[in-house]
């Protein structure tokens, strides 16, 4: 009889390998939150059980797994086959779940205002992002909407508003990501009123002083500014021949003999004007070439267009704007020493010295915008 002895240590109990097993890692990036699909892949005994290792304290079990990490990192994934004899393989693959970008936070806070703002038209407003931030740390770009149909980009924008509205201004930040946010601010633009008032300005040209041979023209030319109310001129001459400056034998008072001017005024526009006359004193005036209008409240964008306002509406006179001559002609300087009879050598009068004195008025707008 043969008895068959059983030595503890002798038998080998260590269950077969099973080889050529693999694993499937998910074809796509994966990041945190999002489904990781796993399959088994390679040899596939009958009966066979596969066991699932993450690497994040969790597992699962079937040839075909879903997981979800919660946190981004490197991960080294275990998949454990078993078979029906009790053969097991096992093989490990590293699989890298990237950090989920968030989106950015826009922000028009440190905008100069905060939340809104309130300008006169055709004028800056001015706009800050600064506030705007990333949880991601990302590099952020700025878009802005102002919400007259045009846009701008930057950090800190500034922009010009040419017509009156409440606008909607939008900020659009955006991460490296093509993650976005949006945040709203608002401008009111709101028309400029001016106040306008009408001054008059008088002005004394310095007197001209002249001599005219009798028989001639002198001629004394002004340049009057818009909007003139009033000219006046005033033409004086003295009789310059004397019982002094006569010869001894001349015993006729000069003063019979007084010299004749004409003085005219030829003005740019309808009226002209002229007096002639011995009296050695002649004026000429031209009252009223435009009235002074009212003060008045005006509402318009900006001081370039009340004046084109004042000039269309006829506030802005060009009546006797520009060039004026005044035109002095001694018509006759009869001489004592000739009996006025202007018979060559024997008449020592042959003109006289004049002065001219001239003023004249026009006004003028002052705007103020309140």
């Amino acid at each position: 009889m043969m008895i068959l002895m059983l030595t503890p240590g002798c038998l080998d109990t260590t269950p077969d390998e099973i080889t050529g097993i693999g694993i499937e890692l998910p074809l796509n990036l994966v990041i945190e939150g999002d489904i990781a699909t796993f399959q088994a892949t390679g040899k596939k005994p009958l009966g066979a059980t596969y066991l699932w290792d993450f690497g994040d304290g969790l597992g699962g079990s079937g040839e075909f797994v879903n997981h979800i990490y919660i946190e981004e990192g490197q991960y080294s994934v275990i998949l454990t086959v078993i078979d029906d004899k009790g053969s097991i393989g096992v093989v490990e693959e590293k699989i890298e779940i990237l950090h989920r970008n968030e989106a950015p936070f826009a922000n028009v806070q440190a905008t100069y205002g905060g939340f809104g703002q309130k300008i006169k038209v055709n004028s800056i407003a001015f706009f800050d992002g600064g506030s705007s931030s990333d949880p991601d740390g990302d590099v952020l770009t700025f878009e802005w909407d102002f919400g007259d149909g045009n846009i701008g980009t930057g950090i800190r924008p500034n922009h010009w508003y040419d017509s009156i509205g409440n606008f909607t201004v939008t900020l659009t930040v955006r991460d490296e990501g093509d993650l976005s946010s949006t945040a709203e601010t608002w401008v009111l633009v709101s028309i400029r009123k001016y106040s306008v008032e009408f001054n008059i300005n008088k002005i004394m040209i310095p007197v001209l002083a002249g001599y005219t041979a009798e028989g001639e023209t002198s001629t004394e030319s002004h340049v009057y500014p818009y909007n003139l109310t009033n000219v006046n001129y005033n033409l004086q001459w003295e009789e310059d021949e004397t019982a002094e400056n006569l010869p001894i034998w001349v015993v006729i008072d000069p003063l019979n003999y007084p010299d004749n001017f004409t003085f005219q005024v030829q003005t740019n526009y309808a009226v002209n004007g002229s007096d002639v006359g011995t009296s050695g004193d002649l004026s000429l005036i031209f009252p009223v070439l435009s009235t002074v209008p009212l003060g008045m409240i005006l509402s318009f964008g900006s001081v370039n267009e009340v004046n084109d306002y004042l000039f269309q509406e006829g506030y802005t006179s060009a009546k006797g704007q520009g060039l004026w001559n005044a035109l002095i002609t001694c018509n006759n300087a009869p001489s004592a020493s000739d009996g006025g009879l202007n018979t060559g050598v024997a008449d020592l009068d042959d003109g006289n010295d004049w002065v001219l004195y001239v003023e004249y008025e026009y006004y003028t707008a002052t705007i103020l915008e309140f």
